[in-house]
């Protein structure tokens, strides 16, 4: 009996060894391993999404736009695929470090949006109106 209930705790160990667990609650975005595949230790085997949350980040603001843009700014969203969303937002932060695009030097701001909509999924395109008073 004790030798049972030895192996019993020891594949009890093993099995918690083998569980992934999430640092938030959210969605399995995707999944980077096959059923029976192994994974190194360490290496990415799914992105959690928090859909709860939004945030949108540029990618072509150059150094000549970027210095009209402050933290805490207003700003209007609006989105390719539902031209019917219309989103106030602020800019949360900007990126102290521009990235070279072809020759130009880039810079992400980032954007939350005032409120949060259940049509909005990762990678839509959206675009963000820094003249907003």
């Amino acid at each position: 009996v004790a030798a049972a209930t030895a192996a019993l705790q020891q594949a009890l160990v093993g099995l918690r060894n083998a569980e992934l667990r999430a640092p938030f609650a959210g969605v399995v975005a995707t999944l980077n391993a096959a059923v029976g595949e192994q994974v190194s230790p360490g290496g990415p085997v799914a992105q959690l999404a928090d859909v709860t949350a939004w945030e949108i980040e540029t990618s072509d603001l150059t150094e000549l736009d970027v210095v009209g843009v402050t933290e805490g700014a207003k700003v209007q969203l609006t989105f390719d695929a539902l031209p019917d969303l219309s989103l106030g937002g602020e800019v949360s932060r900007i990126r102290p470090i521009g990235q070279d695009n072809r020759g130009d030097t880039v810079y992400t701001v980032v954007v939350v949006p005032d409120r949060q909509d259940a049509r909005l999924l990762w990678n839509m395109t959206a675009v963000v109106d820094f003249g907003v008073k």
